[in-house]
């Protein structure tokens, strides 16, 4: 019998910035009176527009809230425009990759964090946490952020 719940879901930061090819944990957090194991899903979805030449102009856009770059136009538009897919799904200690993430270095840790072992240039984007209990159906039970991979720009005196 359960007593109701108030599934709450939320991210640590909206915005995070990593370099390539290192690892990040993208924060997800939630609270709930459920006894029943949650399952927990992480989303992706590609920027309505690239962003990846934004990284040139850091670190003076690093400071900027969203309102600056062109009022979210890259977070904000139909998923029929980008690229939406699941990457991981766990339920306890089971969890099971997407396809399209087979062979990487991806865990869903801490309960609800996602860890990505490696970055690429293509894990740009925004990532939704779900958190899906079946008892428990009040609340918020996502949140996204934003993760933008950045890459260092060597130059090689020949």
């Amino acid at each position: 019998e359960s007593m109701g719940g108030t599934c709450l879901t939320k991210v640590i930061t909206k915005r995070q910035h990593a370099m390539l090819f290192q690892p990040v944990v993208l924060s997800c957090q939630f609270q709930t009176r459920s006894s029943q194991t949650p399952v927990v899903q992480w989303w992706y979805k590609s920027f309505c527009r690239d962003r990846t030449r934004d990284s040139f102009s850091l670190p003076e856009s690093l400071g900027k809230s969203s309102s600056d770059l062109g009022a979210k136009s890259h977070l904000e538009c139909s998923d029929s425009g980008r690229t939406s897919r699941i990457v991981a799904s766990a339920q306890g200690a089971s969890m099971t990759l997407a396809e399209h993430y087979k062979g990487r270095d991806i865990s869903i840790v801490n309960k609800a964090d996602l860890r990505i072992g490696e970055l690429q240039w293509g894990d740009s984007g925004v990532y939704l946490c779900k958190v899906i209990i079946a008892d428990d159906v009040e609340g918020k039970n996502e949140a996204q952020l934003e993760l933008l991979v950045l890459g260092k720009v060597l130059f090689v005196q020949v």
